[in-house]
């Protein structure tokens, strides 16, 4: 009886320590299975810049050495048709900024999918973006600065501009006309040209001639960190 007592303690001490170890197994499996898995670095501070019918995609590539491929998918919002461009990745480009310049894009919003790969094949997770694409639409709405007119103080003369009611008043604050580009003939019988900011109204111009026909168009840009400007159509004033 006393054997039997023995014999089955042992059996059940056994099952115990069986199944602890299969439990274990089982819990260190799904942390070993996640590491077989694990999604190559994606890329990092994507930025669409906008410009002229085009757009410049700006990301930084993650520094995990296990990528070598980047695919950047996009589309419009005007045609769901998703284009692809694939980068191959470089022992250089690691932690580093890649850029992607998209030419012939209509006037619309642009979405950016961009998705890393391993040589295994793994994908990373889905970097997505959205930014404007601007054209002759925008291009059409740009307007010339408003010529008021001639002046003379103290012997010296100056053309002088309409304010720029919308402008801000901190120089340093973004505003999309940037500048318009005058010129004008000079008592020399040449042209002399001069370029200037929103914030200046009045421009001292001693050498213009007593008559003549100045020219001044305008240049824009939609946001900050576009890539292109757009231009006024121009106007001619005679004086």
């Amino acid at each position: 009886m006393k054997n039997r007592v023995l014999l089955l303690g042992g059996i059940m001490i056994a099952v115990f320590f069986f199944s602890c170890d299969k439990k274990a197994d089982s819990s260190y499996a799904k942390y070993l299975n996640a590491a077989e898995i694990a999604k190559p670095g994606k890329v990092d501070s994507m930025e669409i810049l906008p410009g002229y019918n085009r757009a410049l995609i700006k990301f930084k590539v993650s520094p995990d050495r296990r990528v070598n491929k980047i695919k950047i998918d996009y589309y419009t919002s005007i045609s769901y048709l998703i284009n692809t461009k694939t980068i191959d990745v470089t022992e250089t480009d690691f932690g580093k900024f890649k850029e992607l310049l998209i030419d012939n894009l209509p006037e619309a919003n642009l979405f950016v999918n961009i998705v890393t790969y391993s040589a295994a094949g793994d994908s990373s997770s889905v970097s997505d973006g959205v930014g404007a694409v601007y054209g002759n639409r925008y291009a059409s709405l740009v307007a010339n600065r408003i010529f008021s007119n001639i002046t003379t103080t103290d012997g010296i003369k100056s053309i002088n501009f309409a304010g720029e009611q919308s402008r801000p008043r901190d120089s340093t604050l973004f505003y999309p006309l940037q500048k318009t580009v005058l010129t004008y003939p000079t008592i020399l019988g040449d042209t002399n040209t001069i370029e200037f900011s929103p914030h200046t109204n009045t421009i001292p111009v001693p050498d213009i001639a007593d008559s003549g026909t100045i020219t001044h168009y305008s240049v824009y840009k939609p946001t900050s960190n576009a890539i292109d400007v757009f231009k006024s159509s121009g106007v001619s004033v005679t004086f």
